[in-house]
């Protein structure tokens, strides 16, 4: 009767840098297969990790690997070198032991049939202690290596940023690699340097705009927007005010070097930009000093709106604004019906009416009043320029990395500091910045931007465009939007009707709101608005 082979399960892992470490696949299964037919195994099964780093265990070819052992899918677990197994050492090195010798690794008792482990290179795991001892140091040898390649490339990386260069790894947000314009000797680029992104820092350029305003946008609705607008930040699905604040106020989008979380200096103690700006050292301050406000409510909520007509609706009865409330339809094939409401009832107060209305054919007529009388004029957006605050951006980066020191070195020198530039800077924060607000084109008309808008900013539109919005009670058996219902009325503006020329002296002076009604008044004045271009 002929002896059945032992099954063997074999496992190669490709790692995640191609150097010349980085041993060839088909080399290591073709090794792992002559092993097979020296000594007469059945190969049952083959996992590869292809760009997995030996640093984790949470790999799935490596967990299915082990898997084969401890369900007594295979006899024989074989691999390349100890070091594609893991590079962990000790950690990682114990638990591959408790499989091949079928324990518990909580309890130590036996809990599977053990297994028989070799590698290519003579390991096995029939050799006893000599067995333990040699795959014990192989793997603790291994986590040495990764740990000399680590603190090489953080070296590398370091070099290169002092030097102006890209070290490679993931480019900050705004930012992405590009060859170095400089050259060698050989006509090569002398590795790789950062650029501007232009479409990724014209989203961190109106965010910040969006905080520097008058009346600054919740950071909520920021974050909402640029999700709106499928921008995703480097490591995250979606943007939220944790990881929008750390990127408006960190040194990168001011073309800074940081490591630690502290900007890189050189050898005269000044700050390193060998990046581009994305924005100003004003703008950081003024953005920092923003969000340390006492105040700093007026910076939280920013809750998304229900609908888009949501808290601008009033009942004609009461006076009461509209809730918006769900019903399903009564027909063969029930769907849900939005509609806005008087909340009276709910509330337990009297309302004559208690009106409700459907809400989306009341959302495209208001829509449709709004596009008919703005939708032609060109967009223009709030942009504040800050100036006046580099000192107080310079001497934050001091107190961090002051407060850094006394981690280490608490003593009577580094208190001293602190104190005299904490009073520098209480006195800087006290000068309030130059501030000047403007108005920008966006190359859209009102329309276009509309269309691509959120329905928070379609909302805020809306609610500068109109005063009132009154919904007064329907005729019984009417089917479909009863027009006559809304009672309406524009905002009323005290702006005057100027000439083209007086409008061109005074319009860096208005808001976005004033412009836009001044622009229709002037319209509806019969005067000329074919010069508003980008340069307004």
């Amino acid at each position: 009767m002929t002896k059945p082979r032992k099954r063997a399960s074999l496992y190669a892992r490709l790692s995640v840098a191609a150097d010349a470490e980085n041993l060839s696949l088909d080399g290591m299964i073709e090794d792992m297969r002559a092993l097979c037919a020296r000594e007469g195994f059945e190969e049952v099964a083959l996992h590869v990790d292809d760009g997995k780093s030996g640093g984790y265990r949470d790999r799935d070819e490596f967990t299915a690997w082990l898997d084969d052992a401890r369900t007594g899918r295979c006899d024989v677990l074989i691999n390349p070198v100890t070091d594609r197994l893991t590079r962990e050492g000790l950690n990682v090195a114990a638990a591959i032991l408790d499989v091949v010798e079928g324990k518990d690794p909580t309890t130590g008792r036996r809990s599977h049939n053990p297994v028989r482990l070799l590698d290519t290179a003579g390991l096995d795991s029939l050799h006893g202690d000599a067995f333990r001892f040699r795959f014990v140091i192989q793997a603790e040898v291994g986590r040495a290596e990764r740990e000399r390649i680590r603190e090489r490339s953080r070296n590398r990386s370091r070099r290169l940023r002092r030097a102006g260069r890209w070290g490679g790894g993931t480019a900050p947000f705004g930012y992405r690699p590009v060859p170095n314009p400089e050259t060698d000797d050989e006509g090569s680029p002398r590795g790789w340097v950062l650029e501007i992104d232009p479409e990724e820092a014209r989203h961190i350029r109106e965010a910040a705009e969006a905080l520097l305003k008058p009346e600054p946008d919740p950071l909520n609705r920021i974050a909402r927007r640029l999700n709106h607008a499928g921008v995703k930040p480097r490591r995250a699905d979606q943007w939220c005010r944790r990881s929008l604040v750390k990127l408006l106020t960190s040194g990168v989008v001011m073309g800074q070097v940081e490591e630690n979380g502290r900007p890189v200096r050189d050898e005269d103690g000044n700050i390193l930009t060998p990046w581009p700006p994305i924005l100003t050292t004003s703008q950081v301050a003024a953005i920092r000093g923003h969000l340390n406000r006492p105040d700093r409510q007026m910076y939280k909520g920013g809750r998304q709106p229900a609908r888009l007509l949501s808290a601008l609706l009033t009942c004609s009865g009461c006076g009461s604004l509209l809730t918006v409330d769900r019903k399903m339809s009564r027909s063969a094939n029930p769907r849900p019906i939005v509609f806005y409401r008087c909340p009276t009832g709910n509330q337990g107060r009297i309302c004559p009416t208690q009106v409700s209305i459907s809400a989306v054919p009341l959302e495209e007529h208001v829509t449709g009043l709004y596009l008919s009388a703005v939708g032609h004029m060109p967009m223009y957006r709030e942009r504040t320029v800050v100036s006046a605050t580099e000192d107080l951006a310079t001497v934050e980066a001091d107190i961090r990395d002051t407060l850094s020191d006394l981690a280490t070195s608490a003593d009577a020198d580094t208190f001293a500091r602190l104190q005299k530039l904490q009073a520098r800077k209480e006195e800087l924060s006290g000068q309030e910045p130059d501030r000047r607000t403007e108005l920008v084109a966006t190359g859209q008309t009102m329309a276009e931007y509309w269309e691509g808008a959120m329905v928070d900013d379609r909302r805020e539109l809306l609610d500068q465009a109109f005063e009132e919005l009154e919904i007064s009670p329907g005729q019984r058996g009417r089917k479909g939007l009863q027009v006559e219902r809304l009672r309406y009325r524009w905002r009323e503006t005290d702006a005057p009707v100027m000439s083209a020329q007086e409008a061109r002296e005074h319009a860096s002076g208005m808001t976005l709101t004033e412009a836009v009604e001044r622009v229709r008044v002037m319209e509806a004045n019969g005067i000329d608005t074919s010069w508003l271009t980008p340069g307004l």
